[in-house]
């Protein structure tokens, strides 16, 4: 067996049916980013990262699941309404970019996308998160801003390699308690949310939670106050009080 720039090869990596292992970000970023889909079908085995954003799609292009060593795939800023089955099945998957387009349903079977580290979702017509998502440990990023969620499943405590949570601009009235497990999240943004009180358990990541958006929130200021006694060490941005809830 080999190793090579982030890469483990199997002894039969060089054969026509070759899979890649997955790649370290430093590797994946050095690899070759193709911009269609006529040009990654050129060398589909070695189709690391595809860029189709801005492209005006309707929806997913076949061919993009022939790319069974594809590790990064860009879809932002287009007009795609579902994503399909196959998608799922594209284990390799570390970044997946989806934002801005028109997706309203997120299968459970995401939760097949074990490997991934970074998923963006921003700018749908999401409701509902299935609690499956919870399978994806591996993840850093999320993004699921600007969508009309209500929650997040109780399984979101489940990656506890999360750094960055991004849910502004929803409908959240709370956060499941297992928020307390997310015991490498750093920055967590609630802007423009209905949130105004945290459980008991978030006490447990208020040393590694360095930054909290919650302006524009209508929160009293002694419910402002509770939440800066939950997390001390933490940098919280309010909107100014009000005399509400």
């Amino acid at each position: 067996m080999l190793v090579a720039c982030g890469l483990i090869i199997s002894p039969g990596f060089f054969g026509p049916a070759a899979f890649a292992q997955l790649l370290d970000s430093f590797a994946l970023e050095q690899q070759h980013s193709y911009h269609s889909v006529k040009e990654a079908m050129t060398d589909p085995d070695h189709v690391y990262r595809l860029d189709l954003r801005k492209n005006k799609l309707n929806k997913i292009p076949e061919e993009v699941f022939q790319l069974r060593n594809l590790q990064e795939l860009l879809l932002q800023k287009n007009k795609i309404t579902e994503i399909p089955s196959a998608l799922y099945d594209m284990t390799n998957l570390q970044i997946l970019n989806l934002s801005d387009n028109k997706i309203d349903t997120i299968s459970p079977d995401i939760g097949k996308l074990v490997n991934m580290k970074q998923l963006y979702l921003s700018g749908n017509k999401i409701k509902n998160i299935p609690g499956e998502i919870g399978k994806m440990r591996e993840m850093r990023i999320l993004d699921l801003s600007k969508n009309e969620l209500y929650a997040l499943p109780s399984s979101i405590g489940n990656m506890t390699h999360l750094r960055n949570l991004i849910l502004n601009t929803n409908r959240i009235d709370s956060l499941p308690h297992t928020v307390g497990q997310l015991k490498a999240l750093y920055y967590l943004d609630l802007w423009g949310n209905n949130v105004w009180f945290f459980p008991d358990e978030i006490t447990s990541i208020r040393h590694n939670l360095k930054y909290l958006d919650m302006r524009v929130i209508a929160l009293r200021r002694e419910y402002q106050e509770t939440i800066q006694e939950q997390l001390p060490y933490t940098e919280i941005y309010f909107s100014v009080g009000c005399n509400c809830h």
